[in-house]
C-alpha cells in the first residue's frame, strides 16, 4: 500500500487533487489544467490520473453522453486517510520535547489546524493530555 504523502508528492498528481476538491472533471478538463500549468503531455496525465485511480484515491466513471471520456472526483476516505497521516506527523511533533522516562505536557498548539472529519484531534490532544497528567500525578512538587 502507497503512503498517501507519496501519492501527493508529484505536483502534477497534487495539483489533480487540488483541482478535484473544488468538485468532479473529465480528464480532459484535468489534462488541459495539468499541460498549462506544468507542460505535460495527455499521456503524462493520464498515467497521474490512473495511479491515483488505482491507489483509491479518485474515483472514476464513464461519461453518459462520450463513453470515451471519463469523470474524476475526489474520494472522501483518501482525504481522512490523509488527514491521519497528517496527524501522525502532529503527535510525533508533540513528543519533540522531553526524555525516555517521560513527555513534555501537550498543550495548546499556536495555531490550531481545522479538523475537517470531526473532532478527532479534539480527542487525540485531549488523550494526549490525560496521559500526561496521569503519568505526572505520581511525583509530588512540595
Amino acid at each position: 500500500m502507497v503512503h498517501p504523502f507519496e501519492l501527493v508528492a508529484n505536483p502534477v498528481r497534487r495539483r489533480i487533487l487540488e483541482v478535484l476538491a473544488v468538485g468532479d472533471h473529465d480528464a480532459g478538463t484535468l489534462s488541459d489544467i495539468a499541460s498549462m500549468e506544468f507542460g505535460t503531455s495527455r499521456t503524462a496525465v493520464s498515467y497521474h490520473l490512473r495511479t491515483l485511480r488505482e491507489h483509491g484515491a479518485v474515483w472514476s466513471s464513464v461519461g453518459a453522453d462520450d463513453p470515451r471520456s471519463r469523470s474524476y472526483r475526489l474520494n472522501p476516505e483518501f482525504l481522512a486517510t490523509l488527514d491521519v497521516a497528517v496527524g501522525e506527523l502532529f503527535d510525533l511533533w508533540e513528543q519533540r520535547y522531553g526524555t525516555a522516562e517521560g513527555r513534555a505536557p501537550v498543550g495548546p498548539r499556536p495555531m490550531d489546524r481545522v479538523h475537517r472529519f470531526g473532532d478527532a484531534e479534539r480527542r487525540r490532544r485531549r488523550a494526549a493530555l490525560a496521559e500526561w497528567r496521569v503519568s505526572g500525578d505520581d511525583t509530588d512538587l512540595d
